[in-house]
């Protein structure tokens, strides 16, 4: 979008008049919106899915093994804490989980149980624990107030010595099984979580 906001309309105009459809991630979208207001309608494109992390949460089975990350988004994105409270009541059983304070936060435990780890902390910290049979290791492994973006991500989760995750600012969740291989991923309030697309009608 940065690169045709100026001629937007006119592109907008030689792609419909061929018969094109115009699509926006959400970013784009408020841009446009920001730029030419009520010039353009968009709606949803309910053609693309974009699950929350309740349901994911709600596709893993008792028993499966999860990492659940929380680390301070960036100031733009913001953490949505009713579908964090339904994914955790979720994982839980439906057990409420107190969520610590802190920067970097971890809940791991075993999907049906009382969680076997809660830990917040405003440093970067390292736990390693046994969820059922399989050792975990869980690294945060940056300073958010000096790390803008990492290649690799802010954190790690290692599961039966196997790479299970990449940690991002946000929420970050991980089901995996016996051998460590993850089942399940999935982000929120972070680049990598699924974005909503929008068509201009």
């Amino acid at each position: 979008m940065p690169s045709v906001i100026l001629y937007a309309p006119e592109l907008v105009a030689a792609n419909r008049a061929i018969d094109r459809e115009i699509v926006l991630t959400e970013r784009a979208r408020s841009t446009l919106a920001a730029a030419y207001g009520p010039l353009f309608a968009t709606e949803r494109d309910e053609r693309v899915a974009v699950p929350s992390l309740a349901d994911v949460t709600q596709e893993i089975r008792d028993g499966d093994r999860y990492a659940f990350c929380i680390l301070k988004p960036t100031r733009d994105l913001s953490l949505d804490w009713d579908d964090i409270g339904r994914a955790l009541a979720s994982l839980t059983g439906g057990q409420a989980v107190d969520v610590p304070d802190g920067d970097y936060v971890v809940i791991a435990g075993t999907r049906g149980q009382p969680p076997a780890v809660i830990e917040g902390s405003n440093r970067p910290f390292r736990r390693r624990l046994v969820l059922d049979g399989v050792s975990v290791d869980i690294r945060m492994e940056s300073w958010l107030a000096a790390d803008t973006i990492r290649r690799m991500g802010f954190g790690q989760v290692v599961a039966a010595h196997r790479h299970a995750l990449i940690i991002e600012r946000g929420v970050s969740f991980v089901a995996f099984d016996a051998g460590g291989q993850p089942i399940r991923t999935a982000y929120a309030a972070n680049i990598f979580a699924p974005q909503p697309r929008y068509l201009i009608r």
